[in-house]
């Protein structure tokens, strides 16, 4: 289905975005990766930030188009280790007083292992569905039946989507009650362009990150609106670099790349605002994980592709 072309590695998928799109179909045993984003970067972005989200494994258990799905996911999170807390404690309280000319040794540097997380989560949502359900919001262990359609636009709102260009969505966080947005977006501007230079040199490029805050909505604030042309993300599938056709929408709240796909709305790409959190005074660089937190689906296996 993806075959790729040429003799770089990953190989260039020979569809066109269009096709591409259309034929992304999932089924049982189908995996796909989420990748943590901060102001829409990720790597360096993300370990600067301190965002505490980390990359996760989504495999399918079952998939009914536009009706249910049921994933198991798995992320592998860093903790420090017990003799490290110990370690680090011990200096502390050693050295944390000790008179001015005494020489005081370099702390110890934290020690962190690698501890598996996993998580399983149902949603028969998927026709109807008006809020989501973020994975930083998915239960570690048996997370049950939840009534949001996870980081799926369901049936209903993808057709009023595509037909009048906007929308109702629910991120089930903050964002029916907030008040003042536009007081909040022109904050946003102004954090954004002031860090867009460091961004810069952080990661090596041109790295001006998407202004969120343009465009301040509709007094509805869980509405989106979605561009009048369609949109291009890249991602592999299969180890196929791949460009898919997208729906790209926004509110004040979060902007999102949703497949061009009626079958499988799936969200590949969505950026919060600090909107979202509700809260105005987000802009710095401790709240900046939280406040501008995201995604984006890196790769998907298709079960059909081994």
């Amino acid at each position: 289905m993806f075959v790729g072309s040429g003799c770089v590695s990953p190989p260039v998928s020979n569809l066109t975005p269009e096709e591409a799109a259309s034929v992304l179909s999932f089924s049982v045993g189908d995996e796909f990766v989420l990748r943590p984003t901060v102001l829409g970067l990720g790597g360096s972005v993300v370990e600067w930030s301190g965002a505490d989200e980390q990359e996760r494994t989504v495999t399918l258990n079952q998939w009914i188009p536009n009706q249910k799905v049921d994933l198991t996911w798995k992320s592998l999170v860093p903790v420090e280790t017990t003799e490290s807390k110990a370690a680090r404690e011990a200096y502390e309280s050693e050295y944390a007083q000790s008179p001015v000319g005494v020489e005081i040794p370099e702390a110890p540097e934290p020690v962190y292992e690698q501890n598996l997380q996993t998580g399983t989560i149902t949603s028969e949502s998927l026709s109807a569905a008006t809020t989501l359900m973020l994975p930083q919001q998915w239960p570690v262990g048996d997370g049950g039946m939840v009534e949001e359609s996870l980081i799926w636009l369901s049936q209903t709102q993808y057709n009023e989507l595509i037909n009048t260009r906007s929308t109702k969505v629910s991120l089930g966080l903050f964002d029916e009650s907030l008040s003042n947005v536009e007081e909040a977006t022109t904050q946003a501007k102004t954090f954004i362009d002031q860090i867009g230079g460091f961004l810069s040199l952080l990661t090596g490029k041109d790295s001006q990150p998407t202004n969120q805050s343009e465009e301040a909505t509709t007094k509805n604030t869980t509405t989106i609106k979605a561009d009048p042309s369609w949109g291009i993300f890249t991602l592999e599938v299969d180890g196929v670099r791949t460009k898919v056709r997208v729906v790209e929408a926004k509110n004040a709240f979060a902007q999102y790349k949703i497949l061009a796909n009626p079958e499988n709305p799936l969200i590949l790409e969505i950026q919060l605002t600090p909107l979202s959190q509700g809260n105005l005074k987000i802009f710095s660089k401790e709240s900046l994980a939280k406040g501008f937190a995201g995604y984006e689906i890196s790769e998907i296996n298709l079960k059909t592709g081994d």
